[in-house]
């Protein structure tokens, strides 16, 4: 015969039972949040002045060169090239990814050898690399061109020329379709091999922000939200009053609903599954 059950034996079994239960809700919570993070730090645009930031504070006046390859229009990593007066060769190179440097080391793709005269010096580089990018895509757009993706480089042609981005962009073959030149003191265009045709002026690097469109490209357009739309009603007669008491037209407003981030919806999952599997 089997022995009755007490209640204090079927308490003791539903908590033990509710315990592991909420242990596995915790845990299903933590890979989620991690999830979350993962993709916040995986989308975040950095430009070169933000890998900038990443270096030692002894190596930031010693930069001589930048590179990335493949940006759409950020890449995903910056190679950062300071002259190392230790070395026979005198380079010495920082790949910065997602924030954090990835690699230093003495040799690089990118040069055999630095000088001290290849310095970029200590004039703030007011042109970032978006803002560089800002302009190549315009002369692209300005040509008719299709980008896919653009290589950057920033350095000094000579001692005493003044630090310029070089940006080159590419199709979606990883064929250079047009070069651009561009200062990253003023933002003055240098030169633009490959695109004939000029944009607007408002395109120059030196522009203000509060411009009203900036050239899009099919791979990476900047997602657009449409303001509020006005939408005109025009009345059965053009003597019957609207809602102030003159004549002429109702005008009513619909506001758009604006399209919801990634990152927000991940977020938003995270919360039903704490909800799903959390009984307390």
């Amino acid at each position: 015969m089997w022995p009755r059950p007490t209640a204090g034996g079927i308490i003791g079994k539903s908590l033990s039972f509710l315990g592991r239960w909420r242990q596995i809700a915790e845990m299903r919570a933590v890979i989620c949040i991690a999830t979350v993070l993962s993709l916040v730090r995986t989308g975040f645009a950095e430009t070169a002045l933000d890998a900038i930031k990443e270096l030692p504070k002894d190596e930031a006046g010693r930069i001589a060169k930048i590179e990335a390859r493949g940006g759409t229009p950020e890449p995903d990593r910056w190679y950062i090239l300071t002259q190392d007066p230790s070395a026979e060769s005198g380079v010495h190179e920082f790949v910065v990814s997602n924030g954090e440097i990835v690699a230093s080391r003495g040799v690089s793709q990118f040069a055999d050898n630095l000088k001290t005269t290849d310095v970029l010096g200590e004039q703030p580089l007011k042109v970032d690399s978006d803002k560089a990018a800002n302009v190549a895509r315009a002369y692209a757009e300005a040509n008719g061109a299709v980008v896919t993706s653009m290589n950057y480089e920033l350095k000094k042609d000579g001692p005493d020329a003044a630090p310029a981005w070089t940006v080159s962009c590419l199709d979606d073959k990883g064929n250079r379709v047009g070069t651009v030149v561009v200062t990253a003191g003023k933002g003055n265009v240098v030169s633009h091999e490959g695109f004939a045709l000029e944009p607007e002026p408002e395109a120059e690097a030196g522009a203000s922000p509060n411009r009203k469109s900036e050239p899009r490209f099919e791979t990476y357009a900047k997602p657009e939200v449409a303001p509020a739309i006005a939408e005109a009603v025009s009345s059965p007669s053009a003597n019957e009053p609207s809602e102030d008491g003159k004549p002429g037209h109702h005008y009513h407003k619909r506001q758009q609903k604006k399209p919801q981030s990634p990152i927000s919806k991940t977020f938003q999952n995270v919360g039903r599954t704490l909800q799903k599997y959390n009984p307390f």
